[in-house]
């Protein structure tokens, strides 16, 4: 996909266009060319659950609409991540103990001279607020306290809230370099350069930190010059791509080095880029946990007719489920709306909830043997929801990709129920739901329909017929058993380097993920929590067998790092007392079943095992 440049030195018209159209769109537009996405479900973070001070709040003044309508509108990105911004939130706003000055510039000789505080800074250093006076304005002006007086920060409480999403989320998103003070005391052509080449986005400066900052645009970048005592890095270009980046660099004549740019602290996962699927007869996975036992050309199960009618507009149903013997029907609408019925109820009635901010794709139904039904429900933006009918729904989303859902399906499974999500890249995942272990299969894209039988067989439906795959679970989940083993050891009790051991099984699940940096990462988390040569992690010995466990996978994906960790989990010389030895002799245990691998084809696999081997051989001094 060619990447769209956005030239942020035409922001200023398009804040000028912004008069007159829906409040929130340039929100909208600022939050999604930086890389915010709409995680789906509820947001984790609502007006009433900030430090909200209960003093000073006058209950009589009215809240402006905007402000309402930011907290209720899905584009509050605040709401669903509060650490993109630092701030606190107000609510109801409270009444600060420092006034505008009466008869100022601010406000007229008998207006209200009180300001409406709804939003700090994380250190409470600097508070914003809107005039008491313009309480009941829709959208009022936004002032900031600095310097023990108000000044005016923004032009409107939208424009406001948009800056400040302007000014968190490209360092987070987006590639930064942040030039020093004296550097650019030591050139001043850097500002004059700046200053002549590039346009300032039409926004008033930003107030913060002793710093008055002015941004301005350039292709796909931001430059940010920062004003005053509190600028100790006056010059900051953030920029959506690596490339733009060094473009304005150079022309403000900067010198710099690759270490120091930082990149992205949040990239999207790349979608797949896979053929269309060919599943023939006897074609098997090679990590053997599907195999194609048919081919041929059934139909999908029907559906009753009775699940499309549980949706009252015409042409709205985008798609429809029923559970075995259709006691469960479910519709999804356009709007994003799903609509439940369960028909064996004694006064069956249609209950409908706007689980989606997208079209509702895919649906399926599935009853429990204890008569629980769950629904889950997939939709455009690659949302999966889920909705145990007789209680509220998960408020989080189950899953999300960023590619529309094309099919779902699920079962009760000898291991217990399963659910199957195919997004339109190709990507089939399997999740078990007792313990929400994943595998994912990349069957490739032109499935249209799944259906998966209590027995563990998956069929995929697409135009030319339909392919009927036998589920390995155990190989399917190889580490969910292994999950259930480690349910049974009180981690909570058991010491890391950074404390209580809770923490310990999730990690060793992610090792086991097919996704390679997850598999990294959670590898680097237990090495922090667990290697000590003092042996003072106290939750090394359980994980252990569990880490040597995954290292027997010749797929998993952080084999050479998990290596050199079971490794350095047996250099513990400088241990004192029995710990030492309970941890050497837990990692000696291990090493009958990976001698194997100082044969191994992979030269850092051979040089670990062999790391492994001298640590053993060395034991805690006495």
């Amino acid at each position: 996909m060619t990447h769209e440049i956005i030239d942020y030195g035409q922001f200023a018209d398009r804040l000028r266009r912004q008069e007159g159209r829906p409040r929130w769109e340039l929100l909208a537009e600022v939050q999604r060319e930086w890389g915010f996405e709409d995680p789906g479900g509820e947001p984790g973070h609502s007006r009433w659950g900030g430090e909200n001070q209960k003093h000073g709040i006058d209950w009589e003044l009215p809240i402006p609409v905007a402000l309402n309508e930011w907290w209720d509108s899905p584009l509050n990105s605040f709401a669903f991540n509060p650490r993109l911004y630092w701030v606190h939130t107000q609510w109801p706003p409270k009444i600060s103990d420092l006034d505008v000055t009466a008869g100022g510039s601010l406000i007229g000789p008998d207006d209200d001279t009180r300001v409406c505080v709804f939003m700090s800074e994380y250190h409470y250093a600097h508070e914003w607020g809107y005039l008491a006076a313009e309480a009941e304005h829709p959208d009022p002006k936004v002032l900031v306290s600095l310097n023990g007086e108000w000044v005016v920060q923004s032009r409107s409480l939208s424009e406001f809230l948009m800056q400040l999403a302007f000014e968190r989320m490209p360092a987070h998103y987006g590639y930064s370099l942040r030039v020093g003070r004296d550097t650019v005391e030591a050139d001043r052509e850097i500002v004059r350069r700046l200053e002549s080449s590039y346009t300032d986005l039409g926004l008033l400066p930003w107030q913060e930190m002793h710093t008055d900052a002015l941004s301005y645009g350039a292709p796909d970048a931001v430059i940010r010059h920062g004003r005053g005592r509190g600028a100790d890095r006056p010059i900051v270009i953030n920029a959506r791509t690596r490339e733009a980046l060094t473009d304005v660099a150079r022309t403000l004549g900067l010198e710099w080095t690759d270490k120091d740019v930082k990149g992205p602290s949040e990239v999207p996962r790349p979608l797949e880029n896979l053929n269309p699927a060919a599943l023939p007869e006897g074609e098997r996975d090679p990590r053997g946990r599907w195999a194609v036992v048919a081919r041929g050309y059934p139909q999908p199960t029907a559906v009753p007719g009775a699940a499309a009618a549980l949706v009252e507009l015409p042409g709205a149903v985008r798609s429809v489920a029923a559970d075995e013997g259709a006691l469960t029907l479910a519709a999804g609408d356009t709007e994003g709306v799903v609509h439940v019925r369960e028909t064996d109820d004694e006064d069956p009635e249609t209950i409908a909830l706007p689980l989606h901010r997208a079209p509702v794709t895919a649906l399926t139904c599935v009853r429990l043997e204890s008569g629980k039904r769950w629904v889950f429900s997939g939709d455009a933006n690659g949302v999966i929801r889920f909705w145990p009918t007789r209680r509220k729904p998960l408020r989080a989303p189950l899953d999300r990709r960023s590619t529309p859902v094309t099919a779902l399906a699920a079962a009760l499974l000898p291991t217990g129920p399963a659910l199957a999500v195919l997004w339109q890249d190709g990507l089939l995942r399997v999740r078990d739901l007792a313990t929400d272990d994943v595998a994912n299969l990349r069957l490739g894209t032109g499935i249209r329909f799944l259906g998966l039988d209590p027995d563990g067989t998956l069929h995929t439906t697409d135009a030319e017929g339909t392919s009927s795959l036998r589920l390995d679970l155990e190989k399917l989940w190889p580490v969910r058993g292994m999950r259930l083993r480690m349910d049974d050891i009180d981690w909570g009790s058991l010491w890391t380097a950074r404390g209580p051991g809770h923490q310990i099984p999730d990690l060793i699940v992610k090792v086991g993920s097919d996704d390679k940096k997850t598999a990294m990462d959670a590898v680097h988390d237990l090495y922090r929590l667990l290697v000590s040569k003092e042996a003072s992690s106290t939750a090394a010995v359980p994980a252990i067998p569990f880490l040597a466990e995954l290292m027997t996978d010749p797929d998993n994906q952080a084999r050479s790092t998990l290596l050199l960790l079971i490794a350095d989990l047996a250099d513990v010389r400088e241990a004192r007392g029995g710990r030492g030895d309970a941890q050497l002799a837990a990692v000696r245990q291990t090493l009958p079943m990976l001698r194997y691998l100082h044969d191994d084809p992979a030269g850092p696999i051979r040089w670990a095992a062999n790391e492994l081997e001298q640590n053993c051989s060395r034991g805690p001094e006495s």
